[in-house]
């Protein structure tokens, strides 16, 4: 029986409708194949609530031969970080990663997998809000300029002078909230509820 990253993400999602975080937040998502730093990188899930959750997945067909690279970008904008990983890279796999990610290993049992919490996340106090920016649409940052009354000059921008500009006019709290927002509420975006997520497990 071999393990691929679509097995350990159908166990991962079943795993998040046990999260009381999730489940108690109506508006909570998941966002599949999420683009970060301008598609710099790509995190496999990302669940979004009152925090930027992003969860990282290593299947047994997998190398860890990006996850540095990986880390590097994922940290500059992610509130917790969870590597998800195969049993045969869990050891090489947590020396590489910091102390401040969460892992979940995913081993066999028989015929079903089994994944055990090895250590859970602590909070990334290092978001870097220029990269933070870099998931809103051109739009959207100009929406968030001009809720701070910065309208003049900013059509011929462009995206990294937009978010630039917000990274010197717009607190750190309220780009963290429109960014949520962003992410959850978007029309014609990847972002899913959780229970319809899970209502389609059978599909992944």
């Amino acid at each position: 029986m071999s393990v691929y990253d679509k097995d350990i993400r159908k166990i991962l999602i079943n795993n998040f409708t046990h999260v009381q975080e999730y489940i108690s937040d109506p508006s909570t998502v998941v966002v599949n194949e999420l683009d970060v730093c301008f598609g710099a990188a790509r995190i496999d899930l990302a669940v979004v609530n009152g925090k930027l959750h992003g969860f990282e997945i290593k299947s047994e067909k997998d190398t860890l031969r990006r996850l540095p690279a990986q880390i590097e970008i994922y940290n500059k904008v992610f509130d917790t970080l969870t590597l998800v990983v195969s049993e045969n890279h869990c050891n090489n796999a947590m020396e590489i990663i910091p102390e401040w990610w969460g892992v979940l290993c995913v081993r066999k049992k028989e015929d079903s997998l089994i994944m055990d919490t090895i250590r859970k996340p602590t909070y990334n106090n290092k978001i870097e809000p220029l990269h933070l920016t870099q998931f809103l649409w051109k739009s959207e940052l100009s929406e968030l300029l001009a809720k701070n009354n910065i309208i003049k000059g900013i059509k011929s921008k462009t995206r990294i002078q937009l978010g630039k500009l917000i990274t010197q006019k717009v607190n750190q709290e309220q780009l963290n909230e429109f960014v949520r927002d962003k992410l959850k509420t978007r029309d014609y975006w990847k972002a899913l509820q959780l229970q319809q997520l899970c209502g389609d497990l059978q599909r992944l």
